[in-house]
């Protein structure tokens, strides 16, 4: 594996996808800085609108793109839970709120939490 072998030889780049909704929802919206509705337009709805994507929100006749989270479960990140190939991550160890528990693309469940 390209990313699992000694520092100097590893491949750069982190894994972030899989925890970036918990990091922020712990440090933003927990933390007092936004609101939920403001991380899931800055999350999802702005990045689309970057992009010049027709996505990034809920609306009647749209792709059903979407998340679900449970908001109240605390976990610790640990890399070996991670579905991507890469495991490096700053945030190995730290406790996070908001643990992802499905992800839905076009309609269809493409990710469920064991």
């Amino acid at each position: 594996d390209e990313k699992n072998c000694e520092y100097n030889l590893a491949a750069f780049g982190i894994s972030g996808i899989e925890t970036s909704f918990s990091l922020s929802y712990t440090a933003l919206v927990r933390g007092g800085v936004l609101t939920l509705e403001q991380l899931a337009r800055r999350m999802s709805g702005a990045p689309a609108q970057i992009l010049g994507l027709e996505g990034g929100s809920l609306r009647e006749g749209g792709a059903a793109d979407l998340m679900l989270a449970d908001l109240e479960e605390k976990y610790v990140i640990d890399p070996k839970d991670f579905l991507s190939k890469g495991k490096n991550t700053p945030f190995a160890g730290k406790e996070v709120y908001g643990r992802v528990k499905y992800t839905i693309v076009d309609g269809n469940i493409k990710y469920r939490a064991e």
